[in-house]
Formats: C-alpha cells, sequence, structure tokens
C-alpha cells in the first residue's frame, strides 16, 4: 500500500460524510454474570461513509475519478474531518522522540479528568504555529517536529488531515433518480501510520 498525500480526498465531498472515532474492546462474563474487559486498541481508529455526500453529477464524477485514483482500498489518502480537523495550542501535544531533536505531534482530549492522546501525522503546514520560541521545521507527512535552534517546542496550534482509505474495493450500483446520486454505502477508515 502506498500513501497518496495530495490531492486529498474532496472537502465538498467531506464535508458530508459520516466519520467518527471507534474502539475495539472484548467483554467476557463469567458464570456468576460478573463482566471482564479488555482494550484491545489504546488509540481509536476513525471510520464512516461518504456515500451520502455525493448527490449532484459533478460530485459524482470528482468521487469516482478519485476512486480510481487510489485504486479502492489499495492507498491510503488525507482526509478532512470537518467534525475533528483542529487542535489549540492548549490541544497540541507533543512527545519528543529524540532527546532536544525531535517530537511528534498529538491531539489532547480532555473532559474533566479524562484525557486522550492521539498521534497527528498528516498536519497541515498553513496557519500552523509552533510555540516555545525556537525555530523547528515541520515534516507535515509524519506530524513530526525537528527543532533547528533555540529552545524546544511546547506545543503546537492549527489544522490536520486524518490518514484514511477506502474500505471498499467496489461502488456499488448507483441509484439515479431526477439527477440525484444515490450509493447504500462507501465506506473509508482510518490507517496508522
Amino acid at each position: 500500500m502506498s500513501f497518496i498525500e495530495t490531492p486529498r480526498f474532496p472537502d465538498k465531498i467531506a464535508a458530508g460524510a459520516k466519520f467518527g472515532p471507534g474502539y475495539s474492546t472484548s467483554k467476557a462474563r463469567n458464570i456468576g454474570g460478573f463482566e471482564a474487559s479488555n482494550q484491545n486498541w489504546s488509540m481509536p481508529l476513525y471510520e464512516g461513509d461518504v456515500s451520502h455526500a455525493a448527490k449532484t453529477q459533478t460530485l459524482f464524477e470528482e468521487l469516482l475519478a478519485f476512486f480510481h485514483g487510489v485504486a479502492g482500498m489499495h492507498n491510503g489518502f488525507r482526509f478532512k474531518n470537518f467534525g475533528d480537523f483542529t487542535a489549540t495550542a492548549a490541544q497540541g501535544t507533543l512527545v519528543e522522540l529524540t532527546v532536544n531533536t525531535t517530537w511528534q505531534m498529538y491531539k489532547t482530549y480532555t473532559f474533566g479528568a479524562l484525557s486522550k492522546a492521539r498521534k497527528i501525522s498528516k498536519p497541515i503546514a498553513t496557519g500552523m504555529t509552533i510555540a516555545g520560541g525556537g525555530s523547528y521545521s515541520l515534516d507535515t507527512t509524519t506530524g513530526i517536529i525537528t527543532r533547528n535552534s533555540g529552545a524546544n517546542p511546547t506545543s503546537w496550534a492549527g489544522q490536520f488531515d486524518t490518514p484514511v482509505r477506502f474500505n471498499t474495493d467496489r461502488m456499488l450500483p448507483v441509484s439515479i433518480m431526477s439527477d440525484l446520486y444515490e450509493w447504500t454505502s462507501i465506506p473509508i477508515i482510518e490507517i496508522r501510520l
């Protein structure tokens, strides 16, 4: 599998997509009725469906061309999740990879005493700010920040994409009624990089 950095999935279609996080949990109940739980993944995978967003001839043609371009499930691509594509400086956290040299970008979700950090591997350079007072370079294909000089980075703020792929190799038959196009399902799923 390859990852296609550009072009990203069409924003006009992404804006109407259903897309959100999912976890994998195993549950077992013993004979006494007590339940045991195992969290199989430490991080969620986002998934969704883009079928209902391309209803006009123009959007249908864009989606079809993009689907052919990435060869169905074969290649990954950038997707703008309009429900979660920004981080403030308070949310934009960093994990040091190499001492005083490189940091991985994360977005931290906080609710009261609960928090979860999600790795950000596809940041958008435009409008990105990195706090700390030094000089830094950003790899938009990995989400890794490198310190060039000065102080270590302390946080970041900006936009990011989610790396995904189609979760099907087939675009199911299209229903065309009065120039409106409909599919039963075109699923997408986040990929770990």
